[in-house]
């Protein structure tokens, strides 16, 4: 028996079998299972996408802002250098007009000084009027100093020729600069209205470029919080599927747990089974039993009645003894047949109770099952719902992408034609530079040769302001020899000659002093030019400085230039015209140029005199009241031209005037040597009547020849 029970226990472990509703629910696991496991990998894949997508619009974002950050720099760049070109021009304006009043004032200061040295030339005039005699023991050395003063004439004269070629080079110098300078004001203007127009389209492009980029930062900022808005979703959407899948993985546990009991219960259910088959084997054989033994009773029962008519009253109490001994053993297995059949029964009874609780809970389990598959249902359907969200937004989201691509490409083309606006700005900025750099050499080597002039022109004024005082001497000399002709009648011979070789060695002395000047001014212009090899390094400075002036004051410059320019031009016209023929604007030119050619007549005309009166003595009063005459008409004229061209040269005060001022220097400078002609040719006149030798025009320091004097005025027109 305990052998059956051992076989029947591992049959029924052995042989386990599901049912269909296991079946059922495992397929769903595992359909569930796959389904959530493709969803989850769709939404992984999804969210990565746009994670991805999120982060390459972030990096573009990003690579739009600093991009925007470095043109807002350039453009914050551009400001500080139009700011900085600004306050440069400013303090440069500041600083020429300074300079412009210090030269005002300098000026003034010199015209004061001028004034004040002319009032005392006119008082030491009329103070040294009264001293005319002195010994004549000088006569005779005079005399032999005449023949050298001769022999020196003629060098004199060649000195006079090289220096009128110098002049003339001079002039065509002067002639050429300014009308390079004229030409470079020009370009000048040129390039300063291109650039101010320039600065203009530059400014209105500027503010063009700051509208457009406001625009693009709104649509920047717009795109910026629909991206936001998306993502604010996206991030809801997200959770809401983190809560979906965290309830999806309760549900996975509570299936999980649901299957560990189907798979305990199915266990529980496998053994009740085994158990029931056991007890069932077990009945089937105890009831088998129970036939044989049944069969077996009824055999004894059989032998028994066949036997008792047989056997003999003798062999009764062995009979009996050993049927009693069978029906006990019988007896003792048939109570044992009874004891395990209610044992059987009871354990039937219980398996029959545990099976309605199995049955019970299989109910239960299938009830939660169809709930779970309701549940699954329902998940699907919001599933579906939000699938047809997740597309909605893909849609939106594309939409937004193909917006901001298109706003993008659109930045990009600004972008790109800004930065091509920008490099031909660039190019044309470089270009201007170069230009302005030329220009600015040019102006450079101007300005050396412009203030290699004013070292010249202060070296002539220097020189203008000698010949006055020597003017002034000779003026005076001139009145006391006036004065002494209209006493000659009473003045005796001896008187003449003391008083002729006095003034010859005034002349001698004041004809050495000349000499000394020039080569005065020759030590000086070779020291200046020495000079100004020395100093090119502060030259650099000022040339910077010229520069900054070019770019701030030019304009009014430009109009005082034109306006110098039309005075020149009305000198020029004045001084070109014949007699009568110029302009009321240039009064003083005319009138102190046009003098010269009656002063000319008279001088040609008085060269010839010594040989004509050389035997005509008896006509010497008439002769001399008329050189007389012709000469204070002379020195009146010259002294007035002289006064007109001084206060035209005080009321000119830029570079133009300085032209003029070398103008009027070098016609002062003629004046004086024809005035000293002059007075020579008188002296000449005067000799032969009171002396035995000759007439010595020579004598005098080199002058300008009066055809060249005729012709001086047209060549120093500019």
């Amino acid at each position: 028996m305990e052998a059956l029970l051992e076989g029947i226990k591992n049959q029924g472990h052995g042989g386990g079998f599901l049912t269909s509703c296991e079946a059922e629910l495992q397929e769903l696991m595992k359909q569930i299972d796959i389904m959530v496991a493709h969803k989850k990998s769709e939404w992984e894949g999804q969210t990565h996408a746009l994670e991805t997508c999120l982060d390459i619009r972030d990096q573009e974002l990003k690579t739009l802002r600093s991009q925007l950050d470095m043109k807002h720099k350039e453009v914050g760049m551009l400001h500080q250098q139009i700011e900085e070109h600004e306050k440069v021009k400013q303090e440069m304006a500041m600083e020429y007009k300074q300079e412009l009043k210090k030269l005002q004032e300098e000026l003034g200061r010199l015209k004061r000084s001028y004034e004040k040295l002319q009032k005392k030339q006119i008082r030491e005039f009329r103070g040294s009027t009264k001293n005319h005699k002195e010994d004549q023991s000088e006569i005779e050395r005079l005399n032999g100093k005449v023949e050298e003063f001769r022999q020196k004439s003629l060098d004199w004269e060649k000195q006079r020729l090289i220096y009128q070629q110098q002049v003339s080079s001079l002039e065509a110098q002067r002639k050429a600069l300014a009308e390079q300078s004229e030409i470079i004001q020009a370009q000048l203007t040129n390039r300063k209205q291109k650039l101010d127009s320039v600065e203009l389209s530059s400014q209105s492009e500027i503010q063009h470029l700051s509208s457009k980029l406001e625009r693009a930062k709104d649509t920047i900022c717009a795109n910026e919080l629909e991206i936001e808005r998306l993502n604010m979703r996206v991030n809801d959407l997200i959770g809401t599927n983190m809560t979906i899948l965290h309830e999806q993985r309760q549900k996975e546990e509570k299936l999980r747990e649901s299957e560990k009991l189907l798979e305990t219960l199915q266990e529980e259910k496998r053994e009740l089974k085994a158990n029931l088959q056991y007890h069932e084997n077990f009945m089937h054989e105890e009831k088998k039993m129970q036939k044989k033994l049944q069969a077996k009773g009824n055999n004894t029962q059989h032998l028994v009645d066949s036997i008792r008519p047989l056997e003999d009253s003798q062999a009764e109490r062995r009979i009996t003894f050993q049927g009693q001994g069978d029906l006990g053993s019988v007896l003792s297995q048939l109570d044992f047949t009874h004891t395990s059949e209610e044992l059987l029964q009871a354990e039937v009874t219980r398996l029959e109770g545990s099976l309605e609780s199995v049955s019970a809970t299989c109910k239960q389990l299938s009830q939660e099952l169809m709930e779970k598959y309701e549940e699954l249902k329902k998940m699907e359907g919001h599933n579906n719902e939000y699938r047809a969200e997740i597309k909605t937004l893909k849609e939106q989201i594309l939409q937004a992408e193909q917006t901001y691509s298109s706003a993008l490409e659109g930045m990009k083309m600004e972008i790109s034609h800004l930065t091509r606006e920008l490099h031909q700005r660039d190019s044309t900025i470089a270009s201007a530079k170069c230009s302005s750099s030329d220009m600015e050499k040019q102006l450079k080597a101007e300005m050396q040769k412009a203030e290699e002039k004013a070292v010249e022109h202060k070296e002539i004024l220097n020189q203008l302001e000698s010949l006055k005082l020597e003017n002034h001497r000779l003026s005076e000399m001139v009145m006391k020899l006036e004065f002494g002709l209209h006493k000659a009648k009473e003045i005796s011979l001896a008187d003449l000659q003391e008083n002729y070789i006095e003034t010859l060695n005034k002349l001698v002395s004041e004809n050495q002093q000349l000499q000394k000047d020039v080569m005065h001014t020759k030590s000086q212009l070779e020291i200046a030019t020495q000079m100004c090899k020395q100093k090119d390094n502060v030259f650099k400075l000022t040339l910077s400085r010229t520069t900054q002036f070019k770019n701030t004051e030019f304009k009014p410059t430009h109009g005082q230039h034109r306006h110098d320019g039309i005075k020149t031009e009305h000198c020029k016209t004045g001084l070109h015209s014949p007699r009568g023929q110029a302009p009321d604007s240039t009064g003083p030119v005319s009138r102190a140029c046009s003098p010269l050619s009656p002063h000319l007549s008279s001088c040609s005309s008085t060269i010839s005199l010594p040989s004509y009166f050389l035997g005509q003595t008896h006509s010497l009063p008439s002769l001399l009241d008329t050189n007389d005459a012709n000469f204070s008409d002379t020195m009146s004229d010259g002294t007035n031209d002289q006064e007109e061209f001084i206060s035209l040269v005080w009321k000119l005060s830029d570079f133009s005037s300085l032209l003029v001022l070398f103008l009027l220097l070098v016609h002062v400078v003629t004046m004086s040597a024809f005035i000293m002609e002059t007075w020579s040719m008188r002296i000449t006149q005067l000799t032969p009547f009171y002396f035995p030798f000759p007439s010595t025009p020579s004598l005098l320091p080199p002058v300008l020849d009066p055809h060249s004097i005729s012709k001086r005025p047209a060549s120093l027109i500019l």
